[in-house]
């Protein structure tokens, strides 16, 4: 039996420990906040089976300039965030090239149908139905002519990447979510396969719970640091809150050196602090999004995407979340809230009635300049595991991740994607 602390409770750090306490080994798990209270919280509880090109292409370089400049731009650049994007920025338009684009694509769609196959079948090991939905979901068009044009195109790539793909035209969007504004509504694609969470605070939870029962180690705490073992294995600097103490809620802690073979990094942007120690940097940079919830009442049946403004409303218990946009800025400053009256103005649109707001929240995701996770183990530190910059995919790479994880940590057979994962193409070391 192998003892692994695995960093970070997100919904990639738990499928993790999904995936290696089925193997048998031993797992503690770090986070100084509770499962599921970090970025896994606020996203738009997708599992995307929809998404089948990186974000690095060519025809993302053709829309940047708009995307930047427009009046209601959801994507926005920190000109203080400049110099961790450099390098970033080098690596996302060699990915976008032709030929680097059409590699990354191949491993993309081997990825996606692998994760979403994965995490269908750990929601289902859960065995709590109402917590998740079958209904597919739409990518509507909306005041747009020449988008509303290619969408028979574009369903016709989509099928061709092996979905199911309808182009629907404004009526029939209609017939399925009457509660859209029918003006400037032009059509859709339709994506009758997909599944979304109802509530992924929940689901995280009770994930939690379920391994907690198989034997999951849990420590509400922060790993300050971590340090390679001569005799092999890692030392974790772990920073726990005094609870016990009369110093309780002081804000003082005491620290501990723990003992384990091997270390599985899921922390997002934390992971860059720890792995800096080691003098190791990789290209994985904030990219913050946000959500709210609507307060107004919506009678929304599945997600809708509304992506030329790149974000989705997601039917979920409490109401309609509204979740996404893009903001490349440093992971620790302050939310814009100019982007939760943005993401609200734009629900009035959608829905065709003014809407209020009941909840407001931010959050950072981690995302490579290719568009795909890094996910591996470094070729120069034995037993030390990457799991991250999953980007807009977490939710739907996560158990997909812990497989891949635990394949690896007991040196089982890996798909031919899994090589391309490696953190080790943004290091240059080779095994």
């Amino acid at each position: 039996m192998t003892n692994i602390a695995v960093i970070g409770a997100g919904s990639v750090g738990l499928s993790v420990c999904a995936s290696l306490i089925e193997r048998g080994h031993q797992v503690h798990l770090y986070d100084p906040r509770a499962p599921g209270e970090g970025a896994s919280f606020g996203n738009a509880g997708m599992i995307a089976n929809y998404v089948t090109d990186p974000l690095a292409s060519m025809a993302t370089l053709r829309s940047l300039p708009r995307e930047l400049t427009r009046a209601d731009a959801s994507l926005s650049i920190d000109p203080r965030y400049a110099l961790p994007l450099m390098g970033f920025g080098r690596r996302f338009l060699s990915a976008a090239t032709p030929t680097r684009f059409a590699r990354n694509k191949a491993d993309l769609l081997s990825l996606i149908k692998n994760s979403v196959t994965a995490q269908h079948a750990l929601l289902d090991t859960l065995d709590a139905p109402t917590l998740f939905a079958d209904s597919g979901c739409l990518q509507i068009v909306r005041n747009d002519a020449s988008a509303a044009q290619g969408i028979e195109q574009a369903a016709a790539n989509k099928r061709r990447d092996g979905l199911d793909c309808r182009a629907l035209t404004a009526e029939e969007v209609r017939e399925l979510e009457p509660e859209l504004a029918a003006k400037g509504l032009e059509g859709a694609l339709y994506f009758p396969a997909t599944r979304h969470l109802k509530n992924p605070l929940a689901v995280t939870r009770t994930l939690y719970q379920c391994l907690v029962s198989q034997g999951l180690h849990f420590h509400r705490a922060e790993v300050t640091q971590l340090s390679a073992q001569r005799d092999g294995g890692w030392q974790l600097s772990v920073n726990y809150p005094d609870i016990d103490s009369a110093d309780a809620g002081s804000g003082k802690a005491h620290v501990e050196q723990v003992q384990v073979d091997q270390v599985v990094l899921c922390a997002g942007m934390v992971n860059n602090r720890l792995l800096k120690a080691l003098n190791i940097k990789l290209p994985v940079v904030s990219e913050r999004g946000y959500h709210i919830r609507l307060e107004t009442p919506v009678a929304l049946t599945r997600p809708v995407g509304w992506l030329a403004h790149h974000f989705y409303a997601t039917p979920m218990e409490g109401g309609v979340r509204m979740a996404g946009t893009t903001e490349f800025k440093t992971a620790n400053a302050l939310p814009d809230e100019r982007r939760w009256e943005q993401l609200r103005q734009w629900g009035g649109e959608l829905f065709g009635q003014p809407v209020t707001l009941g909840e407001s929240w931010f959050g950072v995701r981690h995302s490579t300049p290719d568009g795909l996770p890094a996910i591996g183990e470094l070729a120069e530190h034995q037993g030390l595991y990457l799991a991250y910059g999953h980007g807009h995919l977490g939710l739907t790479l996560s158990a997909h991740t812990g497989q891949l994880i635990a394949d690896m940590v007991d040196g089982n057979e890996l798909p031919q994607y899994a090589a391309n994962l490696s953190p080790d193409r943004f290091t240059g070391s080779k095994r």
